[in-house]
């Protein structure tokens, strides 16, 4: 969802961090599927989510009530702050949480990245409404 909304909204600064692993590479079926859609992941790593990281957003993005939970536990937030992306998917699919795909099959990765691309579209469209 960040190179998503990266390239969408230039102007600001779009960063992701995760709970789990740091400087982790992107899986191979990811980058592939990325790289279909215009974006490459190749050289991306993963980085932990920090107060820093947390306390400088003006909104965090979230892929379930879990991790809004944590965060909000964690860095003592307020729970406005927060978004959980699959509230923005216009075609609910069975559950507002979005499946990690980590470990999945290809199918299961490119469900995952769909949904994200149309969270991240409603998004861009609150953010910058057309005139």
């Amino acid at each position: 969802m960040q190179a998503v909304l990266q390239r969408a909204l230039p102007e600001s600064e779009v960063t992701s961090a995760g709970f789990f692993g740091s400087d982790r590479a992107v899986p191979q079926v990811s980058v592939t599927i990325s790289a279909k859609r215009g974006f490459d992941l190749s050289r991306y790593r993963s980085r932990p989510l920090t107060a820093a990281t947390v306390n400088g957003s003006d909104l965090v993005i979230v892929m379930d009530s879990d991790q809004a939970r944590e965060i909000v536990t964690r860095f003592r937030i307020n729970s406005a702050r927060i978004v959980i992306a699959g509230d923005l998917d216009p075609r609910f699919d069975q559950s507002r949480a979005i499946k990690d795909p980590w470990n999945q099959s290809s199918e299961v990765f490119e469900a995952s990245f769909d949904r994200l691309d149309r969270c991240a579209a409603v998004l861009v469209g609150i953010l910058q409404p057309s005139e």
